[in-house]
């Protein structure tokens, strides 16, 4: 899988090939055979001291990691593809369904859907929070929170909430 030169931010063509190849052969652990592949040397002791000097510049570490991400972000794509395919097809059992639904919905602009086991605390009723909404229209600060949705397991003592 090769990168064009702009997206990896290298204009030199072996430090691309060098990039490329040593993602495409798993990582770091390549950096010799990438070397040699890129031109850089023909021995292993060559390759060895091509590579090292060439992993430590930080614009081929940017360029590994801009690379990296760019990869993970076609895969993330698939993923959701993946999971738009199993959520729509009526074969599927029902617990597939339910769960590539509930991944979409987690990663989506909706967010996680709050859990069957955490604890709502609502400390005051509807006026108060339509007052505290005015008050937020006005620029005024809150009062402290209104509902706290935080799970149980990071909930703090009721004597360190802030106001």
């Amino acid at each position: 899988m090769s990168s064009s030169p702009s997206l990896l931010g290298l204009s030199d063509p072996r430090e691309i090939t060098f990039v490329t190849t040593l993602l495409d052969l798993g990582g770091p652990q390549y950096g010799h055979e990438a070397a040699k592949r890129a031109g850089y040397a023909r021995t292993d002791a060559e390759a060895d001291r091509a590579a090292a000097l060439l992993l430590s510049h930080p614009r081929i570490a940017k360029a590994i990691a801009r690379e990296v991400q760019r990869r993970f972000d076609i895969a993330a794509a698939g993923a959701f593809n993946t999971l738009l395919e199993v959520c729509a097809n009526q074969r599927a059992p029902a617990n597939a369904r339910i769960t590539a639904a509930q991944e979409i919905l987690n990663r989506s602009s909706v967010g996680p859907i709050v859990s069957r086991s955490a604890v709502i605390k609502a400390e005051g009723g509807i006026e108060d929070l339509l007052d505290a909404l005015d008050r937020k229209e006005r620029g005024q600060p809150r009062e402290g929170p209104m509902i706290d949705i935080t799970p149980p397991a990071q909930r703090r003592p009721a004597d360190e909430t802030e106001p």
